[in-house]
């Protein structure tokens, strides 16, 4: 339901817009250069500490057998090689950017800046820290499990935009960011699970696509139907294909089904994590925290 006056449209959620304003418009008002600067930082970062010789980056890398606080952090801004740093920084530079507009087009300025703070902050600690729980010795380098945090940000990000952006009730994003959560899983669960028992990936599959099930339906409750697609100008749409999309890249590149590489092992234990907490932290807070639950 929306209230149109000369100037501007009240959606039924409480936020206001510029009658009719066009994708372009819109990301035109949003966008600020000093968010793109702070996003671009850390893909700076990862490419200074990349032009440091390889000795000096082994240095940086968190070691199981050997673990202290320090490389818990600096492993997660080290890359192995060339390459390991060009995958990590494209897939840094394709998720990153897709969940802060998302953010941003949403009216959700803040909660981007809250997750991509705790990302950079307290992630690597927790990351690497959760590592010690599965008995190896290895060395650990990278920004995969960061950027995945990102990647389980995008469903809760997709849901505030959707919400936002074509005027559905505010129960429809818990509902939302579930389901695409869960799709999420039905893609890595074959993928991680095949390589340990076929069996267990079936069975998980399936229940996470009777979860993806389950909250089509609630979505299908709530009156969501294709006239809700149609409900703004071109561009807002396509940004939620494309973010779908995304979020099916990155999970289906971060869990192949050999992990061994030049570089050495894919760590998808941590891949995981990092899109299970990124997910879980971002959509608890959004739930608990009442600046976020705002509508």
């Amino acid at each position: 339901m929306a209230t149109t006056t000369d100037n501007e449209v009240s959606t039924a959620n409480g936020h206001e817009t510029p009658a009719k304003e066009s994708f372009s418009d819109a990301v035109r008002r949003v966008v600020r250069l000093r968010d793109v600067i702070a996003i671009l930082f850390p893909a700076a970062l990862f490419l200074g500490v990349g032009v440091l010789p390889p000795a000096m980056r082994e240095q940086l890398a968190f070691s199981t057998a050997d673990p202290d606080v320090l490389t818990a952090l600096t492993s997660n801004f080290a890359h192995a090689d060339s390459t390991h740093l060009f995958r990590n920084l494209t897939a840094y530079l394709f998720v990153v950017p897709t969940a802060y507009l998302l953010s941003v087009l949403a009216d959700r300025r803040q909660l981007f800046y809250t997750v991509f703070v705790v990302v950079f902050t307290v992630f690597p600690i927790v990351l690497s820290g959760l590592n010690l729980a599965v008995p190896r010795n290895a060395l650990s380098l990278g920004a995969s499990g960061l950027t995945l945090a990102f990647v389980g940000y995008l469903p809760v990000a997709l849901a505030e935009y959707v919400r936002r952006r074509f005027d559905v009730v505010n129960v429809v994003r818990r509902i939302l960011a579930g389901g695409v959560f869960f799709l999420g899983l039905v893609i890595v669960i074959p993928l991680v699970a095949a390589a340990v028992q076929r069996a267990l990936a079936v069975a998980l599959t399936v229940v996470a696509l009777l979860a993806v099930v389950v909250y089509g339906v609630g979505l299908r409750r709530s009156g969501i139907d294709r006239s809700t697609l149609r409900g703004p100008p071109p561009g807002f749409l396509e940004l939620s294909i494309w973010s779908t999309a995304i979020l099916v890249a990155a999970l289906i590149a971060a869990f192949p089904t050999d992990p061994l590489s030049e570089a050495g092992v894919v760590n998808t234990y941590t891949h995981f994590l990092g899109y299970a907490l990124g997910f879980l932290s971002s959509y608890l807070a959004v739930l608990l925290i009442p600046k976020f639950e705002q509508t």
